[in-house]
């Protein structure tokens, strides 16, 4: 009874570090992760979700749960939002919520781009944000091709169109 007590008194203690280390998880969400994101973020309305992403974009920098917006995001961009691409772009490019990686950074940005972004002030963000980490990526050694960033773009691309395919076909 009583060592029962102190394994309850430990877990209640281990609780809130548990749940603050699981917003520092910084693997690559897997396929799995990213519809069944992709099916919650659909279940909300769009002024629900756009409302959200431009929060996160908004306060990114500074967030206190940046694997959870991170993973907010990532089912928007996966369901083609613009929005949700570029918080991945700055996600990646900045290490919030998942590890930094440019070429992925690179890949969302342009990605965003190619969605005919309406609003103006993001699209030169987008752009903005796209070109200075393309200089970044060609500023290293090796550094990719022309070719390599647009098959990237195009790995993506089918990606996207796979995880879209598969949620058409889940069960609701």
């Amino acid at each position: 009874m009583i060592r029962g007590f102190f394994l309850v008194a430990l877990l209640l203690t281990l609780s809130p570090a548990v749940i603050a280390q699981s917003e520092d998880i910084s693997t690559i969400p897997n396929k799995q992760e990213i519809t069944d994101k992709m099916l919650e973020v659909s279940r909300l309305s769009a002024q629900e979700q756009d409302s959200r992403v431009s929060r996160i974009l908004k306060e990114q920098a500074h967030s206190k749960t940046p694997r959870s917006d991170f993973m907010f995001c990532t089912g928007l961009a996966y369901l083609g939002n613009y929005k949700g691409q570029i918080c991945l772009g700055c996600a990646s490019e900045n290490g919030l919520g998942i590890v930094d990686d440019l070429s992925q950074a690179y890949t969302w940005y342009e990605l965003a781009l190619t969605n005919n972004i309406a609003d103006e002030a993001d699209a030169k963000r987008a752009e903005a944000d796209r070109d200075r980490v393309k200089l970044r990526l060609l500023s290293a050694y090796p550094h990719p091709t022309e070719d390599d960033l647009a098959d990237m773009v195009n790995a993506q691309k089918t990606r996207i169109e796979q995880y879209q395919e598969q949620m058409k076909n889940a069960p609701k």
